[in-house]
């Protein structure tokens, strides 16, 4: 049976009590509350008396069912298609969840000259360097023997390891094959078009990258840095993807950042700990390697 079948023939028990009131109607939702706590209910009777309770099965289809009723009739109440709820939700929660890439995973520069893409495997390497008694890191591209961008510090009034966390746009090169920040490092800038050159891997674009790196390292902080995490709060990638709204990378899933995420602080930690050292980022591959120090 069809959503659209079950809601149109759900439609026709709706009591008159309910039908034709306001769409507000509470009643609806009342019912809902009340027929997912019989839900639970049955849990309890099955944690409860174990391989006694010989119909839980049966008992928890016809809760479960009570519940969709309840659920079609709001959305009838509301002028919502239930099928429509259905595909909507299907929609998020693959966008949420699901880790097979979708197929366009690296599209965003196959179509510019090779000299403006990024390399598809390339080695960085994170090298310490003393300049009056301040530890900064340099940034080293080791395919081409070229400096990315200036020596950093933390930019703080603690040591953080904040100096590390171009990591954190290296990942989204590996795992998300988009960083206008590294592009710009790398002078691979897609100036053959001029949208593309203003838009895509300007400053604006740019300033959001590092926004949302800041925005992940706060919240990182009181969660440890990830260190034992697997997941990322979906309120977090939700507000990632709202920053991210209007650029190429809105393409990309909440999967898609929260595996770039997870994986780049993993990878933050070693050059942490080990105070630099040298990282493969592999688009190709959609990894993003600690390879240790020379």
């Amino acid at each position: 049976m069809l959503f659209s079948d079950y809601q149109i023939q759900a439609k026709q028990t709706i009591q008159d009590y309910v039908k034709g009131k306001d769409v507000n109607n509470i009643v609806p939702f009342l019912g809902l509350i009340g027929e997912a706590g019989s839900v639970i209910t049955e849990l309890k009777k099955n944690l409860r008396d174990g391989n006694a309770y010989i119909n839980y099965t049966n008992k928890l289809k016809e809760e479960l069912g009570d519940v969709l009723w309840y659920i079609s009739t709001i959305a009838t109440e509301n002028n919502l298609n239930l099928e429509e709820v259905a595909k909507e939700n299907l929609k998020k929660i693959k966008d949420r969840f699901d880790s097979e890439q979708p197929e366009n995973f690296i599209v965003y520069d196959e179509k510019y000259p090779k000299a403006e893409q990024f390399p598809r495997e390339f080695e960085i390497e994170f090298k310490i360097v003393n300049e009056v008694g301040k530890e900064k890191v340099r940034i080293i591209n080791n395919t081409t023997k070229k400096q990315l961008g200036d020596d950093i510090t933390d930019n703080s009034h603690k040591d953080d390891g904040y100096r590390f966390h171009d990591i954190f746009h290296l990942g989204y090169v590996a795992y998300l094959g988009w960083s206008p920040v590294i592009r710009k490092l790398m002078g691979i800038k897609r100036k053959s078009d001029n949208a593309t050159d203003e838009v895509e891997d300007g400053a604006r674009a740019a300033i959001t990258e590092e926004l949302v790196s800041l925005y992940i390292y706060n919240y990182a902080v009181d969660h440890q840095l990830f260190k034992y995490s697997k997941s990322v709060d979906t309120e977090v990638l939700k507000t990632i993807k709202k920053l991210v709204s209007g650029i190429e990378v809105e393409n990309c899933t909440q999967k898609q950042w929260e595996t770039a995420i997870i994986n780049s602080y993993k990878v933050f930690d070693e050059l942490k700990n080990n105070n630099g050292g040298r990282v493969l980022v592999s688009i190709k591959n959609k990894k993003l390697t600690y390879l240790g120090k020379n």
